[in-house]
């Protein structure tokens, strides 16, 4: 439930720097699968986008939305104009957004096997609403067709993204019965760092850490506003929104407005959060807590064992997470050695099942093309023969769960209509063989088998909240076990005839056993939280208890407590905010008729709004040009407009452009139109010394097609693709008489092949531990006379595990072969240093590196940066192999991993390399080289 606000530009802080090379995808730019066919309903203030099949779901949204909107916007006092949301109902992965540039809010809305206390999609648009009326609160004078671009910018740079999201969070926590705010485990580890004495600070907090257990800004934004809130009255936030839109530009101006409004700086509001979370949660000490007693391999930095279970052989396997290394399903021994048995790839919840030699999980997958189609497959693998089994395909299965003595698994199918099922499926080929129907509005997730096979537990999830549900197969009748409630239940399984899961009656998570006959009894007293219950073989409870570095595994018998629990019970830390919220002061808008209607992404394929100056999007500054774009997006990311013009100040001339990208089915095409200022050299006479330089412009169009592909596969990630690229220049107004002057190239081809397999990264790793990158290009000019010529070239670039944890090995070989037109042109990378010595024509260059993390400091340098990780480069360039196996170039690098002005976007690394020249035609031997890349 990690939703992000994608932040457009962050320009103003981008200038002032100077930028060597950047990286990185800012806007989410995927598609939808192009077979979908889009439904929409218009109403006064909003428009709802979803594929047909979704047309239910979105009615039911439609009716919730004008409350949504009210609530959201209430205590901010604006009334945001009308905005586009678009349901994203085949993309599986649980999230959402809000942007601008175009104005939108996307919602991923099909629920998923992760445990919630209340429905998914109400409370997800309202999170994302109160995005929307922020956004116009701060700056909704700056509008389409020209300045939403700039709204978003001033947005992302005046308010930091901990206060904006927990703003966020505050609100849905609010305005619902749910929320995060209410749940024990998202407190769980700031509890867990304060009382066992880990002290961090605020900008620890805010921007993260490698090496330590933080959780996301959301968590200690949500604090942090809910303090604000608490202390200063909920109209603090409409205070501070006010006082810092006339005065966009101060430096300084959310530090300036939260000092106004509370009488302290963000860091201020920090310190005191900490120290009253401190005090209340040393209040709330569980007395004598359980702790983790089964071991543990030790780690110098959080590890999780995740999901613990055990065979008939008393083998435990769990799941093992850590920020060394990708995700693996591990055999644990008594003394706590591990044996790596199966890497698993992405899933959306951490998950698998044991029964005796198999385990089963289910695992996140996506369309090649289409990067909002997304899928979830199921995955056998047997212990004895090491094979792994994928049963289905391109399927909507969570949580599966082995028959206790068939060869089927129990599986949740949500469908594309949003509905959710019980399907039983052949262990062995996948094939469904039964299915049990779920009433309309209820979603279930995480079933599990009885002993006798014939009655599954699984979450019932609904607008009434949360609840156990006990199917029966041979009826195809259900049960509820609990009374509604709003509970994050997780991990229910039989128990004899009893059910033990987990849920958070006395505000701790906490693993619990219910009983037909006496109720709910408390099988764990954890300090933070106990999760993943599962049985022993010797009939004791295996769990997970929290710790402030990671999910730890405990075991303990179970006892049943005999006499009624009378607790006390833990209110969240956002108390004193709900007493104080009115929510039925909210009037009740009339619904106004809905109507849907077919809609047609053609029709609506031109959509102005901004005018940038950055025709790249900020995602790239290699080379920039001052100009100014006017940009024009669909809402459906299918069809880009950009409107441009650029001077080049080293030749003081101008340029003028337009472009259409269209990326709505298989292949995705550009055509370009420029009308360029161009500065050239000419040989005067017969005297080849004697160069001239003349002026003269062109017109030059491009065509361009790509077909870009990529999938999972476990750990792996395979991308792959064909490019296809031609042009017409036409030049004219010369300032010389020339001489043998092409005025005109016509179509020069270029055709690129690639396919890359690299194994995923762990959050540590700086490189794949594993890649192979193959890419072959080819250029010619069949159509042009006078000036024929080819290129043909091979790229390739190899990962390997370096020699301790995380380091990485890199070679590279690059080669080509060029004639005519195309001779002393380079389609390959060159060597390091290249440009500082006397070089023959390059037939192809080698490389070889190696990366190493140097230490993690989380080093503040007050509010201006905070380094997360120094890195570490060794590497030596070869050219021309062939001839000579000496090194042309060799050296060191340094770099750095950091944030500034406590910015969460951009990820920024800063470098530095000394090149040693091993050519004698050097005229420095040693060259200093500087860079600067950023990532969103």
């Amino acid at each position: 439930m990690n939703k992000h606000i994608y932040i457009s530009i962050l320009s103003l802080l981008i200038l002032l720097i100077n930028i060597h090379t950047s990286k990185g995808q800012i806007i989410d730019n995927d598609q939808a699968h192009s077979s979908v066919k889009w439904r929409q309903i218009d109403a006064e203030n909003f428009r709802l986008l979803f594929p047909s099949t979704f047309e239910n779901t979105a009615k039911k949204l439609a009716e919730q939305l004008p409350k949504i909107q009210q609530e959201s916007r209430k205590s901010l006092r604006t009334s945001p104009p009308k905005i586009t949301f678009v349901l994203q109902g085949n993309h599986l992965m649980q999230n959402g957004f809000v942007q601008l540039a175009p104005r939108k809010s996307e919602l991923f809305a099909v629920p998923s096997s992760t445990a919630d206390n209340q429905e998914w999609l109400p409370n997800l648009a309202l999170h994302e609403l109160r995005h929307v009326a922020q956004f116009d609160k701060l700056t909704g004078k700056l509008k389409a067709p020209f300045f939403e671009q700039l709204a978003f910018a001033l947005y992302g740079l005046n308010l930091p993204a901990w206060y904006f999201e927990g703003d966020a969070v505050q609100v849905e926590t609010m305005y619902s019965e749910g929320g995060r705010g209410r749940l024990p485990s998202w407190e769980m580890p700031i509890r867990a760092n304060i009382l066992s004495g880990k002290s961090y600070g605020f900008n620890k907090y805010v921007l993260g850490s490698f090496k330590d257990n933080v959780p996301s800004y959301y968590t200690i934004g949500f604090f942090m506003s809910s303090y604000l809130t608490n202390h200063h009255g909920i109209a603090s936030h409409e205070k501070i929104l006010t006082d810092m839109r006339a005065k966009l530009l101060r430096p300084f101006n959310f530090q300036r407005a939260v000092k106004l409004v509370s009488g302290k700086k963000p860091t201020g509001i920090f310190d005191n959060t900490i120290l009253e979370l401190t005090k209340k949660w040393e209040q709330e000490s569980p007395i004598s807590p359980d702790k983790p007693n089964l071991p543990t391999k030790n780690s110098r930095y959080p590890s999780d064992y995740l999901l613990p279970q055990m065979n008939g052989d008393q083998e435990l396997y769990v799941l093992k997470s850590s920020p060394t290394a990708v995700n693996e399903i591990k055999r644990l021994d008594s003394l706590g050695n591990e044996t790596g048995v199966v890497k698993t790839g992405i899933q959306i919840t951490p998950y698998f099942h044991l029964r005796n030699k198999e385990i089963v999980w289910d695992e996140y997958r996506k369309h090649a093309r289409f990067g909002k189609q997304t899928y979830n497959v199921i995955n056998v693998y047997d212990t004895e023969t090491g094979r792994t089994r994928t049963l289905t395909k391109a399927s909507r299965f969570y949580s599966p769960a082995f028959h206790p003595t068939r060869d089927e698994i129990v599986v949740v199918e949500v469908n594309p209509a949003n509905l959710s099922r019980l399907v039983i499926l052949d262990s062995k080929t996948g094939e469904i063989r039964d299915s049990v129907a779920v009433p309309n509005g209820m979603h279930i997730q995480q079933p599990k088998y009885d002993t006798s096979g014939d009655k599954v537990v699984a979450i019932a999830v609904t607008e009434q909240g949360t609840n156990l549900v006990e199917f029966n197969l041979i009826t195809k009748e259900l049960d509820l076990v609990l009374p509604w409630g709003n509970q994050q239940l997780e991990r229910p399984f039989y128990y004899h005839d009893d059910i033990i899961f987990k849920a958070h009656n006395d505000g701790v998570d906490n693993i619990y056993l219910f009983n037909r006959a006496t109720g709910q009894h408390k099988l764990t007293n954890a300090a933070y939280g106990a999760f993943n219950p599962a049985i022993a073989t010797n009939g004791s409870l295996l769990y997970n208890d929290y710790q402030y570095n990671g999910y730890k595994l405990a075991q303990k018998e179970i006892a049943l407590s005999t006499t009624q629990q009378t607790e006390h019970i833990r209110l969240p830390y956002i108390s004193p905010t709900l007493k104080d919220i009115q929510r039925d002061s909210l009037s009740s808008e009339p619904v106004s008729p809905i109507v849907v209607k077919k809609y047609n992404p053609s029709t609506h394929a031109i959509n102005f709004h901004s005018l940038s100056i950055s025709g790249t999007n900020f995602e790239s500054f290699d080379n920039y040009i001052p100009g100014i774009f006017w940009l024009s997006n669909d809402i459906l990311n299918t069809t880009q407009v950009k409107l441009g013009y650029e001077f080049d100040p080293d030749i003081s001339k101008s340029r003028y452009s337009a472009e259409v990208s269209y990326k709505r089915y298989f292949p995705a095409f550009t055509v370009r139109y420029m009308n360029r200022g161009m500065v050239g050299n000419a040989v005067s006479g017969n005297n080849p010394n004697n160069i001239m330089m003349f002026d003269y412009r062109d017109h030059h169009a491009t065509f361009e097609m790509s077909i870009p592909l990529s999938i999972y596969r476990r750990n792996m990630v395979y991308s792959y693709g064909v490019n296809f690229g031609t042009s017409y220049t036409k030049r004219y107004n010369t300032s010389l008489q020339l001489q043998n002057f092409q005025d005109v190239i016509a179509f020069p081809l270029n055709y690129q092949v690639y396919i890359n397999r690299n194994s995923m990264r762990s959050k540590m790793d700086l490189a794949p531990r594993w890649g192979q990158n193959f890419s072959i290009t080819f250029r010619h000019r069949p159509f042009t006379t006078g000036s024929s010529g080819e290129v043909l070239s091979l790229r390739t670039n190899f990962y390997f595990p370096g020699l301790w944890t995380n380091h990485s090995l890199q070679l590279r070989f690059a080669a080509q072969k060029n004639s005519g037109i195309y001779l002393g042109t380079y389609d390959i990378p060159m060597v390091s240093g290249w440009g500082h010595f006397n070089s023959p024509i390059v037939k192809n260059t080698a490389m070889a590196s190696y990366r190493l993390p140097l230490f993690y400091p989380d080093w503040s340098i007050g509010s201006l940066a905070y380094i997360k990780r120094f890195q570490g480069l060794l590497f030596s360039d070869f050219q021309n192999v062939d001839e000579s196996l000496a090194p042309k170039s060799f050296g060191i690098g340094l770099s750095a991993d950091l944030n500034v002005f406590r910015y969460v976007l951009p990820d920024i690394n800063v470098s530095t390399r000394l090149t040693y020249i091993n050519d004698n035609t050097a005229s420095n031997k040693i060259v200093p080289t500087f860079g600067f890349s950023y990532s969103y």
